[in-house]
């Protein structure tokens, strides 16, 4: 299988630690999709910085295709993380999209267009391409936090779905899988934080425990968790066994600082 990450692309800077680390919804979901196995390839835009370097180098390091990564001048897209030496207490600080938001064109489709799957997600801000994209290819999408209400005209033009909802209830869960259903997505995530993630394939509803680990670091573990399940569902294995395997993966990362690896110092302006 074929996956693509489509969008964002951010640099974590560890303030306390003076690391920063690749990352973004679009990035994360292709490194996880190559690390289970599949082609994977990323489409977005860094910066003329360390930081794009960076991205750029992380991605290549782990196996992405990069035909239409675009460089610009300018700044990459960065956010800063306060975090004590124990990976506990992790605060956002200070974050800028840099030049890391942009617009499709007809090569970027008709690029699309060779995959399987793909993944973007709101932070990206391209559903007006939604329509587009779903002619050619299927879509996966990270809804985060979003509610319903901005969902509602999303949801038509996917296969893969994913939300976070780290305190729902069972009745919210629910109401989040009746509305993605309804519209069509065959493969629903709903991520409940330290408890794990309720899953949906093509009607079957699965509850899947979060494995236990000594947590160095949660940072983009429900974006392993998303990406390692679709692949791995979308393959052809059973959502139990998707399910667990997504699980014991999500563990790994939360044992692991940054998004996925590959730490690289940066300089902290002084006050």
């Amino acid at each position: 299988m074929r996956v693509c990450g489509v969008g964002d692309n951010v640099v974590d800077r560890y303030f306390n630690q003076g690391l920063m680390f690749p990352g973004g919804n679009a990035v994360n979901f292709a490194v996880h999709a190559r690390r289970s196995g599949m082609h994977a390839a990323y489409l977005g835009v860094i910066g003329t910085d360390a930081e794009g370097d960076l991205i750029r180098s992380s991605l290549q390091g782990e196996g992405i295709e990069l035909t239409r990564l675009r460089v610009k001048e300018g700044p990459s897209a960065f956010a800063t993380v306060h975090m004590d030496d124990d990976g506990n207490n992790r605060k956002w600080g200070l974050c800028e999209k840099g030049v890391s938001m942009f617009q499709l064109d007809g090569a970027d489709l008709d690029y699309l267009a060779g995959f399987d799957l793909v993944h973007t997600g709101e932070t990206s801000r391209l559903d007006s391409w939604l329509p587009e994209i779903r002619e050619r290819v299927a879509i996966s999408f990270d809804f985060s936090d979003r509610d319903l209400e901005y969902a509602a005209g999303v949801l038509p033009y996917l296969k893969v779905a994913a939300f976070s909802r780290a305190d729902a209830s069972d009745d919210e869960v629910a109401r989040v899988l009746d509305a993605a259903q309804s519209a069509g997505v065959e493969l629903i995530t709903v991520t409940q934080g330290a408890r794990g993630a309720t899953v949906c394939h093509k009607g079957e509803i699965l509850f899947v425990p979060t494995v236990p680990v000594d947590v160095v670091d949660t940072l983009g573990a429900g974006d392993a968790f998303v990406s390692r399940l679709a692949c791995r569902v979308l393959s052809g294995v059973s959502l139990a066994e998707a399910g667990s395997d997504a699980a014991l993966y999500s563990a790994l990362i939360c044992g692991t600082r940054g998004g996925f690896g590959h730490a690289r110092p940066f300089f902290r302006k002084k006050p």
